[in-house]
């Protein structure tokens, strides 16, 4: 409890109340995630704040976030020529199938940026600042790293990272049900593996 408590607080001062800002997704206590599965930046804009689906003592109130997600993609104008919106993302849709795979390890995911753009070539300089990645990192020190993306994959091999690191193609394209739910076996096979004594 105390833990936790200490992590709200420090997070706060970080990235400060309310924000808009989404430093990361998880279902519960982002403490006892032994894995991250790390982006670019999240492309899904949201109106609600970080903090309404915080839960002090608890951790992140993942449900309530999905349904706020889901219900923020419904209602965005759609792009010229376009005439529908699937209610997740292709990222989501891959995400949620590797936390399948990788169950019972908890997963946090997270972002190298924390801000919100539709594009990655949309974020500003002001918004590449790193520190909610490292704070998360430096407190909650996962033993496996999914890095999706080739600016996710160099940033996490330049930090030199203790974690064995899982690099893969962007989530955004190119993954079936299958590959995804795959790479979530192998994120919990490598978990059990260095989860084992050394003999």
């Amino acid at each position: 409890m105390q833990a936790i408590s200490k992590f709200e607080n420090e997070l706060a001062v970080l990235i400060g109340a309310p924000t808009d800002l989404r430093p990361f997704v998880c279902d519960g206590s982002p403490l006892t995630c032994d894995v991250f599965i790390v982006g670019f930046n999240p492309a899904t804009t949201m109106s609600a704040d970080f903090w309404q689906f915080w839960r002090p003592g608890v951790g992140f109130d993942k449900v309530a976030w999905f349904e706020a997600y889901k219900k923020d993609r419904q209602l965005k104008p759609l792009k010229p020529g376009k005439t529908r919106r699937n209610a997740v993302s292709p990222s989501r849709r891959v995400i949620e199938m590797i936390l399948e795979g990788a169950s019972p390890y908890r997963c946090l995911e997270t972002n190298i940026y924390s801000a919100s753009t539709v594009q990655a070539a949309d974020l500003a300089t002001q918004q590449r600042i790193t520190a909610p990645f490292d704070f998360l990192l430096a407190n909650i020190k996962p033993r496996v790293i999914v890095a999706h993306g080739v600016e996710a994959v160099e940033h996490i091999r330049k930090m030199n990272v203790d974690a064995k690191v899982i690099p893969v193609s962007h989530f955004s394209r190119g993954w079936s049900h299958e590959s995804a739910f795959k790479l979530g076996l192998k994120v919990r096979e490598e978990v059990e593996t260095l989860s084992r004594p050394n003999p």
